[in-house]
């Protein structure tokens, strides 16, 4: 199984695959790295086996989700519709019996160029930490807004300012179903 040229292509081109062999140099798919890596080429070698006319869009969503699942990558620099027709057109030519053309392809794979790659920007580790304290504290205040904060004072009920004035606005304030809403009468 792998002696076949279509293994050998499909692992020529995922070794020249700059996002994969980033994800595996830098251990993204955890201690396992190359492992998962040689998993993955045996793995399409028995997909295009075992099923017909695999598209390259499948082939795609496939690779995509192994990046993501096992090697917890996205690959968004335009290369995945390119792996994935490469693969798919070395399948066809082996089917065909092309296998001497697709050896050609091997040797014209280019290695990948990691050395070119830069360090994608994120956000300093100060700028989350603001980010964070700010919506623990909205949401302290929102769940504040929520609560009954009425308190008794000398057995009387006082009421929180911020629920006063919006208990007054409420009920002079004509609502959105075009209904006022009238206050009751006080009894006699």
């Amino acid at each position: 199984m792998c002696d076949t040229v279509f293994y050998r292509g499909v692992k020529s081109l995922l070794e020249g695959w700059t996002v994969l062999q980033l994800a595996v140099q830098h251990g993204f798919g955890g201690p396992h790295s190359d492992e998962k890596a040689s998993w993955l080429v045996g793995a399409i070698e028995q997909w295009f086996q075992e099923n017909n006319n695999i598209e390259p869009y499948e082939v795609e969503d496939f690779l995509a989700d192994i990046l993501d699942h096992e090697f917890d990558t996205i690959a968004d620099d335009g290369s995945l519709p390119q792996i994935s027709k490469s693969i798919c057109e070395y399948f066809t030519l082996c089917k065909e019996g092309k296998e001497n053309e697709v050896l050609s392809k091997i040797q014209q794979t280019p290695k990948p160029q990691l050395s070119s790659c830069q360090k994608a920007q994120h956000d300093s580790d100060e700028e989350i930490t603001n980010s964070i304290e700010e919506v623990n504290q909205q949401n302290t205040l929102a769940r504040l807004d929520a609560m009954d904060l009425n308190t008794q004072v000398n057995g009387e009920v006082v009421q929180n300012s911020n629920e006063t004035k919006n208990s007054t606005e409420t009920n002079n304030m004509e609502q959105d179903d075009g209904w006022t809403v009238v206050k009751p009468r006080k009894k006699r």
